[in-house]
């Protein structure tokens, strides 16, 4: 019985990988015969489940044959009374989990065969998640722990602070320069990019 599941099984899984092999590449010969995804669904589920009934029983029937033999080797007559020890008891081995039977390790690589099938027939690839940008902060923003760091690393310190057209400004270890603006403290990539900021920004206080 077992072995006829599998083979049942087996049987519809090939039809259906066949079928939707035939649907994806040329879907105008099957159409015809009324033939869709759907059906192909349908057949490579009952192979799968063809497959794991036929796995579960000879599953079953392997584990009952032993249980079987040793019931019938063993005869009423044949008990024997059971003494109490009272030594100290020493422990018993723990008996090995049983191997896999053969039928479940080829059911179980039938259904990883079918699934890639599938996969390969109708072009299902699994997403991949897409990273969202991370919030950058804003220009404007400076940290006020820039005036109380060592210059150990990366961390930038203050080189020297001066007063640039009457405005408190900085100049950083990496060269940057941050000055007071009328927008607040920002930061600029040397002196020039500071005076020509300046410059833009004096017409618009004059007017």
């Amino acid at each position: 019985m077992s072995k006829l599941m599998l083979i049942a099984g087996i049987l519809l899984v090939a039809v259906a990988i066949a079928l939707g092999l035939m649907i994806f590449f040329s879907p105008g010969s099957v159409v015809g015969w009324g033939i869709t995804s759907e059906f192909a669904a349908l057949l490579l589920v009952g192979g799968v489940i063809a497959l794991g009934l036929g796995g579960v029983i000879s599953a079953l029937e392997a584990g009952a044959a032993p249980l079987a033999h040793t019931s019938a080797a063993v005869t009423p007559g044949q008990t024997e009374t059971v003494i109490p020890e009272f030594g100290r008891r020493t422990a018993q081995p723990v008996p090995a989990m049983e191997e896999i039977s053969p039928a479940v390790d080829e059911t179980i690589k039938a259904l990883e065969d079918a699934k890639t099938g599938i996969r390969q027939a109708f072009g299902d690839e699994p997403e991949t998640p897409v990273a969202e940008p991370e919030n950058e902060p804003p220009a404007e923003q400076i940290s006020e722990a820039d005036e109380t760091s060592t210059g150990t690393g990366d961390q930038l310190y203050v080189v020297e602070e001066r007063a640039i057209r009457n405005r408190p400004a900085r100049i950083l270890s990496d060269g940057t320069v941050e000055a007071e603006t009328d927008e607040g403290w920002m930061r600029f990539e040397n002196l020039e990019h500071l005076d020509e900021y300046l410059d833009a920004m004096a017409p618009s206080i004059k007017a």
